[in-house]
């Protein structure tokens, strides 16, 4: 009788003993930070420049029949494929000039190109504000100076975005 009782409680002492094993899970969602809007940018273009002849969200594109420009606004963090986007060399290839105001930073470069009617003088800045390039380029004719470029280069800047 001991045995069959024994029998009977030693199932039940052990069935206690099985401890239930708890999973728990991680989430693999990586929320990528949210990036600020872009800001406006501002710019005085040649008194002959017609409305954008493409024109998209982050890019307008103005032509003449003597040049164009290009004015657009790319992501942030390599300045060299920025470079070669708006002039085919990289950035070592080309003389860089950085200057800083505030937290921007300024990059201004030339470059010259075969155009179909000879070369083409090229002229790049960027603005760099740490999550954008702002980007604005000019090509033009070899001799054509009807423009001051200068005064079009020095009022390319950026403005708060109004809300």
């Amino acid at each position: 009788m001991k045995f069959y009782c024994l029998l009977v409680i030693l199932p039940l002492l052990l069935c206690g003993c099985g401890a239930e094993e708890t999973f728990e899970t991680i989430a693999d969602e990586v929320v990528a930070p949210v990036m600020a809007q872009p800001r406006q940018i501002s710019v005085r273009l040649p008194d002959n420049a017609v409305a954008p002849v493409l024109e998209s969200d982050s890019r307008q594109i103005y032509m003449s029949d003597h040049y164009e420009i290009t004015v657009e606004t790319l992501s942030a963090g390599d300045l060299n494929a920025t470079v070669q986007t708006l002039s085919g060399y990289t950035k070592d290839q080309l003389t860089l000039v950085e200057t800083q105001s505030g937290d921007i930073k300024r990059y201004d470069f030339v470059w010259v190109s075969a155009g179909e009617a000879g070369e083409r003088l090229g002229r790049g800045v960027i603005l760099d504000d740490g999550q954008y390039h702002y980007c604005m380029s000019a090509l033009r004719d070899d001799g054509e100076s009807q423009i001051v470029w200068s005064e079009v280069f020095q009022s390319f800047r950026l403005t708060e975005n109004e809300f």
